[in-house]
């Protein structure tokens, strides 16, 4: 699972889709994945594109694509992963909708030193909430990096994420406190507060996101990156989990709780793979 001209053995593996799910109410059936893409574990370079996409008027978009590449940089002594997934005009039942929206992830391994993340290019443009225009404000932790005495913006690290994460859990915890959704809170993000029993060890999965509120007013139904919509359900946007060996971005979880019921996700791209060694 290497190439004639690698020096160091790695095994690739990235995979991106644009959209997919499942619904259960008013009837059983799995939204289709669309432009789903999986890269060859020597590397190299892969595509997928779907045209426009309407599943009986719960979900729709006008086209989605995605890509995946990998490859051993020889300039920068390291290996180099990227995948993107990207749909537009994304429509869930007249209620969310956005122009555009876009989930990278690039994993930089240097021959020596730590693996650099990088989520350059996500966004959701144009986005919509029960009629609101709703601009996410991105988390300055994760997206507006420091730099080095080399003048270099310096790279996300599993501890960046989950200081942010943390920090992020410990809000969130907060603000459901005392309202209806406070044990899914707890379950789904308490494990990454500070007065968790056995929090995470250098390397175990981490959570948190690169949305932390809206811009202006925004929604008022919102907690960070998490919407609840009355008659509707509740989004999550950019969710990023990182491990020791993977990073997972999630750009949009819809989770429907109306008469229709189900669960829709936008754009995905992971990037993992491991190896060692030289060759001989």
């Amino acid at each position: 699972m290497q190439t004639y001209k690698q020096e160091r053995f790695y095994s690739f593996r990235a995979d991106a889709n644009a959209l997919g799910g499942f619904l259960k109410e008013p009837f059983e059936k799995t939204i289709p994945t669309l432009a789903p893409v999986s890269l060859p574990a020597v590397g190299g370079f892969a595509t997928a594109r779907s045209g426009a996409f309407n599943l009986d008027e719960v979900v729709s978009c006008s086209c989605a694509y995605s890509l995946v590449t990998g490859r051993e940089s020889k300039s920068e002594d390291a290996i180099s992963t990227l995948a993107t997934a990207v749909v537009e005009d994304l429509n869930i039942l007249e209620v969310v909708t956005a122009k555009r929206i876009v989930a990278q992830v690039a994993v930089t391994i240097p021959k020596k030193g730590e693996r650099r993340i990088s989520l350059a290019g996500s966004r959701i443009e144009g986005l919509r909430l029960a009629g609101r225009d709703s601009e996410p404000k991105l988390n300055s932790a994760l997206n507006q990096r420091d730099r080095g005495n080399d003048g270099h913006e310096l790279p996300l690290t599993w501890k960046t994420v989950q200081q942010a994460g943390q920090s992020q859990a410990e809000n969130l915890m907060g603000r459901f406190e005392g309202r209806r959704g406070a044990e899914w809170a707890k379950s789904r993000h308490g494990w990454m507060t500070k007065s968790f029993a056995t929090p995470p060890a250098e390397g175990d999965p981490v959570l948190c996101s690169l949305v932390d509120g809206f811009e202006g007013s925004g929604s008022k139904d919102s907690s960070g990156h998490i919407v609840e919509i009355p008659g509707f359900g509740r989004i999550i946007l950019m969710e990023l989990l990182v491990s020791r060996d993977s990073v997972q971005l999630v750009s949009i979880r819809a989770e429907l709780g109306c008469p229709v019921q189900g669960v829709v996700t936008g754009p995905t791209p992971a990037v993992s793979g491991g190896g060692g060694g030289t060759e001989n």
